[in-house]
């Protein structure tokens, strides 16, 4: 070789790499100017634990949300980030919105890496460039709140690199990683077991073996905490019989592929479905069909082209956790596809250059499939370049979840919370009139509405909204919070001080609490308090 072709062959071995990372990068680039949306300043502006290094044991072994009610969420990875976050950049939005373009562009170069073990530089890079560009991404890539699917899965390929080489250490680190990001990784010893099953073997026997006294461990650990596998409820729960569940398991896979392989699919921030009624609503019928064809595709690629098999495999154990076979508290979510698409990514990647589809002698059709995979791939870059829009702040990305669940009452109260923050006065009363009309006992709409009444000297129509609040019995601290504040404008200060009180029980640490108590007292004689 030529000393000139020895300098130059370097940089076309690392070109993928550079480019990958630089399309991730300009790709999401929008993304670092935006605000937190939806959960993310409750988990991040209003959490005192992750502003002080001295709450490091709760970060450990507290709830993720602990600052507000227990949610069943250990993640101590998760909330970590978020601390190391607010170390460096404070509650500026733009540098936790970095960690997650970044953490989404690692794993893009990870599976591309890891692709590479099996396939051509060209397989791992369309395998690499179809879970980079997906615009079913975009949620997990601009949620702060959502970054534990992208931790999950960052880890999940760093122990699945370590699982074939012989690094037990590492394996084991990584392999914990992933089940203190997300719950969902209860799923990865089992992605594991297909991977030594499917793929070509060679001495993963103890690491696979130690994959599940890890997951054992974990498990003890987590009970021992307190912490169960049930979900808080929330706007979109639901409760069904357990053989109407098994046909909204199918239908949802339908949902979902329908999502995946459709790039005009309205994003969807929250996603709402109807419960089927019985086996033959057209979703459960398709996903029957397709289940069926993922078990024919992975049973026809044992010998063809294991890969595929193992992605598609891949696929359908991680869609285990979020089919709801297990309630959910809502049934379908865009950024749980994040590690779902991982093994979709691999099957696309190496169907895409199968050794029958290289060797085909019809040139004109490998020359049509790759023009079409390469118009997907562009389209799709157009669409997460234009759903990111989405994500700005709050008030657009409630808007667009409005237009794809415009019945759903407590968006539109949300909606209303944007308004009033901003003095919009006439906007807020707009959204509220709309969630009771959809709803007439929406416990935000009936607060905020009963407060507004209150507040122009009008407590004869606030009497008629605070009293739903003020009888609800709601065990969340904010509704808690809020029939303490009901009760205070409608006279009862008793009542009031009893919800103000259990709601210090609920979060001793509040210093705004305490100081409403005292407020509250001494207002009050003796003998009532």
């Amino acid at each position: 070789m030529t000393e000139p072709k020895k300098l130059i062959s370097p940089w076309f071995n690392y070109s993928p790499v550079f480019l990958l990372s630089l399309l991730c990068l300009f790709l999401y680039l929008p993304a670092l100017y935006h605000d937190f949306v939806i959960d993310d300043p409750m988990l991040v502006v209003n959490n005192p634990y992750i502003k002080s290094w001295q709450y490091l044991p709760q970060m450990l072994t507290q709830d993720a949300w602990n600052i507000w009610e227990h949610h069943n969420y250990w993640r101590p990875v998760f909330s970590l980030s978020l601390a190391l976050d607010y170390s460096v950049w404070g509650l500026n939005p733009f540098g936790f919105h970095l960690t997650n373009v970044l953490l989404h562009t690692f794993n893009t170069l990870l599976l591309c890496g890891l692709a590479r073990k099996w396939l051509s530089p060209t397989g791992a890079v369309l395998t690499s460039l179809f879970f980079a560009l997906h615009p079913i991404q975009t949620h997990a890539v601009n949620v702060i709140s959502t970054r534990g699917d992208l931790l999950a899965t960052f880890f999940a390929l760093l122990s699945l690199y370590a699982f074939f080489s012989k690094s037990i250490v590492p394996f084991a680190f990584s392999l914990m990683g992933a089940l203190l990001s997300k719950e969902t990784s209860m799923a990865l010893p089992l992605a594991l077991l297909s991977a030594w099953i499917i793929l070509p073997r060679g001495e993963q026997n103890t690491r696979l073996i130690l994959s599940f006294v890890i997951l054992g461990l974990y498990l003890g650990i987590r009970l021992s905490l307190g912490f169960s596998f049930s979900l808080p409820p929330s706007s979109f729960s639901y409760h069904v019989s357990w053989d109407t569940r098994l046909l909204l398991v199918f239908k949802v896979l339908a949902l979902y592929f329908v999502a995946l392989f459709n790039l005009f699919e309205m994003p969807r921030p929250f996603w709402t479905v109807e419960i089927p009624a019985s086996v033959g609503d057209p979703y459960v019928i398709a996903g029957i069909l397709i289940f069926g064809l993922l078990l024919g595709a992975i049973w026809k690629s044992l010998k063809n082209n294991p890969l595929i098999a193992f992605g598609l495999s891949w696929f359908v154990i991680y869609f285990l956790p979020i089919s709801n076979l297990k309630e959910l508290n809502q049934p379908m979510a865009e950024h749980w596809l994040y590690m779902p698409l991982v093994g979709l990514s691999l099957a696309f990647g190496a169907a895409l250059t199968a050794p029958g589809i290289q060797l085909s002698k019809a040139r004109l059709l490998r020359v049509g499939v790759t023009a079409a995979v390469f118009v997907f791939l562009i389209f799709a870059a157009l669409v997460v370049r234009e759903k990111i829009g989405i994500y700005q702040n709050d008030e657009t990305f409630l808007l667009a979840a409005v237009r794809t669940n415009p019945q759903i009452a407590g968006l539109y109260s949300n909606l209303g919370d944007i308004y009033l923050a901003r003095q919009d006065v006439p906007r807020a009363r707009e959204f509220y009139s709309k969630a009771l009309y959809l709803d007439p006992n929406n416990f935000l709409a009936n607060y905020r509405t009963g407060f507004l009444f209150h507040k122009a000297g009008q407590h004869d129509k606030a009497k008629t909204y605070l009293e739903k609040v003020a009888q609800s019995s709601g065990g969340r601290l904010w509704e808690i919070l809020a029939a303490a504040h009901a009760w205070e404008m409608l006279g009862g200060k008793q009542k009031a001080l009893f919800y103000y009180r259990k709601a210090l029980d609920t979060y001793p640490d509040s210093v705004e609490i305490k100081q409403k108590i005292a407020t509250l007292e001494e207002t009050m004689p003796l003998s009532q308090r």
